[in-house]
């Protein structure tokens, strides 16, 4: 009966089409590991910096086109930064060199041109690998193989952090730190927080036998351990500021479901993720689980993942958009539509879409987002269990005219981080339409409107928790005919 059930959400699923969602994260994975996404080349030079930044706003200038309001922005790949860190060199993939800065700071510059696009940037960390024997080699010193070489094992030509070893969760929380303490960033996004998947192999003996408790199964202190690290940087980011989000990308699958092709690539069996613990305990604020599957290895699992994530936090699942290319997949268009689609129906609380550069690749993806499913704006979903105090609704809401324009005036509201603006061509606003969302992020408490066709406007503060207040409305003045036109 369960498997009945599932089945006929799943054909359910690509015929019932959901409203555009007033609250929805829609966030893609911009990636920087091998220049994936961004930068296409080094920067060893002033110029070839601005080349790297220009490069960085015309990827950003098409995501904010398309409708997208979060970017997980990659700031640490396996052992080297993208920032202006005092623990990790700088990767050698921005500046030709390990341990060189390009002359500038990417992540300080990702954040503020996400922003002035009113998109939200969450620094995306690579947590557990340590990065190739080679690359350790290229970094010489500064490799975290070779400053911290008992938290470090080797696997399969890899490095990797000991997640048992008692230094663990204090190293990758102290690089959230960082990060969370210098930096504007809206999220901490925690990738790569498992075992690997021969975790069977994986070299933790040693660590075992001196730090697991005698009651405590491998199994079991390996999924301690990772839970270990997720809520130690997330103390540690919540302490420096409560509205930043920490969130995690576990795998696709989070169990095993009865009835449907098996596997032990999921959470539960093969890499000791326990997210809905992380979830349940407050560790998370939501998770976007890879989800990068088609048919029955992604609709059931979807749905598994909404209903369990109800009372916890939130679900953004992650689809695959790079399986459109032909050396990944050959998907058809319609297999990420019918996704896309699937995540409304069954209540996710947004996509995250990997990766960035497939936007630009796939016009008729392109055009699907932005003419359709991403048509009107959307808010980020608020932030769930927070104890502050919520924003008082704006005041003195004035409409102002004048020969350049139409502008809307109000005061400041103290703990408002932005303003959104709603607008209708009717006599009333209704707020709960996303299709009248007229502007998401505004910084200001003055805005100019769009040449005459609204009558009726409504203004609202969202403050730091993504909170929004009660609106205040406003008409437009009514047209007054002239003396004596009337008469003509």
């Amino acid at each position: 009966m369960h498997k009945f059930c599932v089945l006929s959400i799943i054909v359910l699923s690509a015929v019932v089409a959901v409203a555009s969602p007033k609250y929805e994260m829609r966030a893609v994975w911009l990636t920087t590991n091998w220049g994936l996404d961004w930068p296409s080349r080094p920067a060893s030079n002033a110029q070839e910096a601005k080349l790297q930044q220009d490069e960085l706003c015309v990827l950003l200038d098409e995501v904010a086109s398309l409708g997208f309001n979060t970017v997980f922005f990659q700031a640490r790949i396996r052992g080297e930064v993208f920032y202006d860190s005092q623990i990790e060199p700088w990767s050698r993939i921005v500046s030709g060199k390990s341990g060189r800065s390009p002359g500038y700071d990417p992540l300080a510059f990702a954040v503020a041109e996400c922003h002035r696009r009113g998109l939200e940037c969450h620094a995306w960390i690579v947590t557990i690998p340590a990065g190739s024997v080679r690359q350790a080699k290229l970094q010489g010193s500064q490799a975290l193989s070779a400053r911290c070489p008992d938290m470090c094992v080797k696997l399969k030509g890899e490095w990797y952090i000991d997640p048992g070893h008692p230094q663990a969760a204090e190293y990758i929380a102290t690089l959230a730190e960082e990060i969370a303490g210098r930096y504007d960033v809206d999220g901490i996004h925690l990738d790569y927080i498992r075992y690997p998947h021969e975790e069977g192999a994986f070299p933790d003996s040693h660590t075992y036998n001196c730090y697991a408790p005698a009651d405590v199964s491998l199994e079991e202190w390996r999924v301690d351990n990772i839970t270990h690290i997720v809520s130690t940087v997330c103390d540690v980011v919540k302490g420096i500021d409560e509205a930043i989000m920490v969130s995690s990308a576990p795998l696709g699958r989070y169990t095993q479901i009865e009835g449907f092709p098996l596997s032990d690539w999921c959470c539960t069996g093969g890499v000791s993720q326990d997210v809905i613990g992380w979830l349940d305990d407050g560790c998370n604020d939501f998770v976007a689980p890879m989800m990068y599957y088609r048919d029955v290895n992604f609709y059931p699992y979807l749905y598994d993942w909404v209903e369990r994530t109800a009372d916890a936090g939130y679900v953004v699942a992650g689809l695959g958009i790079y399986r459109m290319e032909r050396s990944e997949g050959n998907w058809a268009l319609d297999d990420i539509v019918c996704q896309l689609k699937a995540t409304r129906h069954y209540g996710a609380a947004g996509q995250a879409l990997f990766r960035a550069k497939q936007l630009l690749r796939f016009p008729d993806l392109s055009l699907f987002l932005a003419g359709n499913f991403y048509r009107y704006p959307a808010l980020l979903p608020p932030m769930i269990n927070v104890n502050a105090l919520m924003s008082e609704s704006i005041s003195d809401l004035v409409l102002k005219s004048g020969h350049s324009g139409d502008t809307l005036v109000w005061k400041p509201v103290e703990t408002a981080v932005r303003y959104a603006v709603y607008a209708s061509v009717t006599d009333s606003v209704d707020v709960t339409d996303a299709a009248q969302l007229l502007y998401t992020w505004v910084n200001d408490t003055t805005v100019a409107l769009p040449p005459y066709r609204y009558k009726s406007f409504a203004v609202t503060a969202i403050d730091a928790f993504r909170r929004e207040t009660q609106p205040v409305y406003v008409a437009h003045p009514a047209v007054v005919c002239p003396i004596g036109i009337a008469d003509l």
